[in-house]
C-alpha cells in the first residue's frame, strides 16, 4: 500500500466511523451511561479493520504477520482522525446555529 491510498483509507475509514458513532448516539437508549469515546474508538477499530482486510482482500495481497498489524494501526488511526474530526465539525455547527439564533 503505497502512501496516496493510505489516506485515502484512512480519510475514508474517519468519515465512515464518524457517521456510524453518530448514528449510534442517536439510536442508543441509554445515553446517560455510553461513553462516547469508547463508542468511537470500537467503531474506528472495526470500519479500519474491516475495510483494510477488505481492500487487501479485494487487491489480492496476502494477510501476513505485518498486514494484519497494520490493519489494526489502521483501525487505532482511523479511530484517532474520526474523534479529532468530529469533535471539531460537532463544535463548529454548533457556534454556528448558536450565532444564527
Amino acid at each position: 500500500m503505497n502512501t496516496t491510498m493510505f489516506l485515502i483509507l484512512l480519510s475514508s475509514f474517519s468519515v465512515i466511523t464518524g457517521l456510524v458513532t453518530e448514528t449510534i448516539k442517536k439510536v442508543a437508549t441509554d445515553k446517560a451511561n455510553l461513553s462516547y469515546n469508547i463508542v468511537a474508538i470500537v467503531t474506528a477499530l472495526i470500519v479500519g479493520g474491516c475495510g483494510t482486510a477488505i481492500y487487501y482482500q479485494l487487491n489480492g495481497i496476502l494477510f501476513t504477520a505485518n498486514n494484519i498489524i497494520y490493519i489494526i494501526l489502521m483501525g487505532l488511526a482511523s479511530g484517532i482522525t474520526s474523534m479529532n474530526g468530529f469533535d471539531k465539525v460537532s463544535q463548529a455547527l454548533s457556534q454556528i446555529s448558536n450565532k444564527n439564533k
